[in-house]
């Protein structure tokens, strides 16, 4: 879907949905706040990422409660519930057990690795890859874990600054599908605004990319350091802070292989809710792709 004012209107709402995912829905204010009323706001929502806005929060509560349950294992389960904007513990239990068909406390003890194998599948590896249409093979193929300590022996832990993207927002979209319609937006880059080969791009995802559907994907994928001409494309600030980065170069790597052979061995280190994983991807003098994977962490 090509962005629109409507579009950027609805991309800055859902924004404010995911920095006040804790409180009271107040879709009044939330229309408002797009210029729409509250029927044609929810009506509008729906079309764009096929979920009402009171459904789609309540799901991205659950994914929020979900990723705090496998990361922050020291915060109790009532804690987590409130701060995902749970009335009370019964809700949060009931809804818990709908959504990802075991209790928390299962999913705390180990359950979320068969859901994200299971449910999610091998589709969410891969979003983060903007291969070229005519070379997919490298989306298609399944998941092969890392022999250990390779990947982990690769990563640094670094500050990143706060960087201003211009950005398309994608719903729904994962694997090749997303890959084709990045690969797009940096031809649109390169044809419209007259980017370098060598621009770098970075694709953004909010949640943990693990425990989230195809259907309910929510992606971004922008450009930062020159004059786009298209006005309806979203402007966002990447948040600085400590990421753990991954360089890759002529391949491809996924965050999972990050979780599985790093940050679940880190002492030091666990993954910060609050911040966005993000990708960085350009082209070397050669064509090939370049850039790092980062994960947004703080100390224990």
């Amino acid at each position: 879907m090509k962005p629109t004012s409507r579009t950027s209107r609805l991309c800055e709402v859902m924004d404010l949905m995911l920095d006040s995912v804790g409180d009271p829905l107040a879709l009044e204010s939330l229309a408002a706040s797009a210029s729409y009323s509250s029927f044609h706001f929810d009506r509008i929502f729906r079309e764009l990422t096929g979920f009402s806005a009171v459904e789609y929060q309540r799901k991205r509560r659950l994914r929020r409660a979900a990723h705090l349950l496998r990361h922050e294992p020291d915060v109790p389960v009532g804690r987590i519930a409130q701060d995902c904007g749970f009335p009370s513990n019964a809700a949060f239990a009931k809804a818990f057990k709908q959504q990802f068909a075991m209790s928390a406390k299962s999913w705390r003890d180990g359950g979320w690795r068969s859901y994200m194998d299971q449910q999610v599948g091998r589709e969410s590896d891969v979003s983060f890859f903007v291969a070229e249409p005519g070379n997919l093979d490298v989306i298609l193929a399944p998941y092969s874990a890392p022999a250990p300590g390779t990947v982990a022996a690769q990563i640094s832990v670094r500050v990143l600054p706060a960087l201003s993207l211009r950005y398309q927002r994608f719903f729904g979209q994962s694997g090749a599908a997303l890959s084709i319609a990045c690969n797009s937006f940096i031809q649109d880059r390169e044809t419209t605004d007259g980017a370098p080969a060598a621009t770098p791009y970075y694709g953004v995802f909010d949640e943990d990319p693990g425990f989230t559907g195809e259907r309910e994907y929510c992606y971004d994928f922008g450009v930062a350091g020159i004059d786009v001409a298209d006005p309806n494309l979203g402007l966002r600030t990447l948040p600085a802070g400590d990421y753990a980065t991954l360089p890759f170069h002529g391949e491809w790597p996924r965050f999972r292989s990050m979780y599985e052979d790093w940050l679940e061995h880190q002492a030091l280190w666990r993954l910060d809710s609050t911040r966005p994983h993000i990708q960085m991807v350009q082209r070397d003098p050669t064509g090939q792709w370049q850039g790092w994977l980062a994960l947004p962490v703080k100390k224990r």
